[in-house]
């Protein structure tokens, strides 16, 4: 019975319909080829994106800003800034204060490491008056969670090489100090042979009394500083580790959704306009219309509600659904509705003008922007393909954007005219499609 179903009768060989078919019509061969290619796309590129980011980390660019004033024998922020900037698992810059912060907040740096001003002081009597030295670090985990915490990964592998230098430093000055001593005590020893030999025993009182007090008042002082240092246990602890890496966030992001929110909505909305474009075609008319420009005034004003409707849509499931928190609740409503429509735009004029091969290059093209705009890892722990094209991709521009207004706070005013331009642009390009179809039948 299995035979008859798949063999037909009087056959040997079974006849593969579906295959001619595809042989026949090449069009169709070349969709099937160009759905092939999807799946292979967006491996390949998205793992390019994410492959080895901890193995880049000597590509993230951060700064250290030396504040330290030396010492008659110490000069530590100068010894530290030398090491960190010749370091080749680390691309540390020497920078100044002012510009180091102005590059973090622009997204230049993704770290800043600050030496306080007393470093040397404080590292210089640590044998005597211990106190953990703090340094602190800036991160601006508005910018890219992810990068914050690889920097914060980063920071304390440093501070553990940090107190390992300062303590085997230390250890030499420690070890220097008992030789000294030690010859010290031998000369003292051999003083007091001498005296001893001199009869010392019966030496008048004023030559033994003031001996006597300098033996006790050492003896005395020396068990009031082991008394105090047995008192202090923080003070064994800042021995132990003398130095503490703090990190300050420039920027207030309540949670790692908050961070990654600029990255999903960007995707959401060119994907929502892709399938639009594929499912609904925006060159067929349903009308007659005295001009081609009227034809596409109605075409384009509804699908531009429709867009802007889902973008809503979407604003309403972040903020209820998700509880997403921005800083500027209604400028990232707004943006957002430029954004969708920009994508729109772009995603349109293709898809008319090549049809549904245009909507696949856009779906590429969609695909290669999710790997190359840094949403997940840092741009610059990308490969130099990804680093080159990334500042001139449309969705890079729409996530700096909300970035802004979700977390960082600021002008947008540049990217909102980026943004306008691309409305105008692409709008202008399926106008010219209307136009150059102005004679088309129209479909009831």
């Amino acid at each position: 019975m299995i035979r008859s179903l798949i063999w037909d009768k009087g056959d040997e060989v079974m006849n593969f319909h579906e295959w001619a078919y595809i042989k026949q019509h090449p069009t169709v061969w070349r969709i099937l080829l160009g759905i092939l290619v999807i799946p292979l796309a967006y491996a390949a590129i998205l793992l390019a994106s994410v492959w080895n980011p901890y193995g880049e980390l000597h590509r993230l660019p951060m700064a250290v800003v030396d504040q330290d004033r030396a010492t008659a024998t110490m000069h530590w922020g100068r010894t530290v800034t030398r090491q960190l900037t010749r370091s080749e698992s680390l691309q540390f810059h020497r920078m100044t204060a002012r510009q180091a912060h102005r590059d973090l907040r622009a997204g230049k740096l993704y770290l800043v490491l600050t030496i306080p001003r007393k470093s040397s002081y404080q590292l210089g009597r640590l044998a005597s008056h211990p106190e953990t030295l703090r340094l602190t670090y800036q991160t601006d985990a508005g910018q890219s969670t992810v990068a914050a915490k690889m920097g914060s990964t980063a920071m304390q592998k440093l501070q553990g090489t940090l107190n390992q230098t300062v303590i085997q430093a230390e250890f030499v000055a420690i070890q220097r100090q008992t030789v000294q001593s030690g010859r010290r005590l031998v000369t003292t020893a051999g003083q007091l042979q001498q005296v001893a030999r001199a009869g010392v025993t019966g030496a008048p009182a004023s030559v033994t009394s003031p001996l006597n007090e300098a033996i006790v008042q050492g003896l005395t002082r020396n068990g009031q500083r082991l008394a105090q240092q047995s008192k202090r246990p923080h003070q064994l602890q800042a021995l132990a580790a003398p130095i503490k890496l703090v990190q300050h966030n420039v920027t207030s992001v309540a949670n790692n959704g908050t961070g990654m929110a600029p990255y999903f909505m960007a995707i959401s909305l060119f994907v929502g306009c892709i399938t639009l474009n594929i499912i609904y075609d925006a060159g067929k008319r349903h009308g007659q219309y005295r001009n081609f420009a009227l034809a596409w005034l109605d075409k384009m004003g509804m699908l531009w509600v429709f867009v802007m409707l889902a973008a809503s849509a979407m604003w309403l499931a972040v903020l209820n659904i998700n509880g997403l928190r921005p800083l500027q609740p209604g400028k990232t409503y707004l943006l957002a509705l430029l954004i969708v429509l920009a994508f729109f735009s772009l995603v349109t004029c293709f898809r008319l003008w090549l049809g549904l091969t245009g909507a696949w290059l856009m779906l590429i093209f969609m695909i290669f922007q999710i790997g190359c705009s840094g949403g997940t890892y840092p741009i610059a722990l990308t490969n130099p393909l990804y680093r080159a094209v990334h500042p001139y991709l449309p969705m890079t521009i729409a996530m700096a954007g909300l970035r802004h207004t979700i977390s960082l706070g600021g002008s947008i005013a540049g990217i909102c005219w980026i943004l306008a331009g691309m409305v105008v642009v692409f709008s202008l390009g399926t106008l010219a499609y209307f136009y150059t179809h102005r004679n088309a039948e129209m479909v009831a």
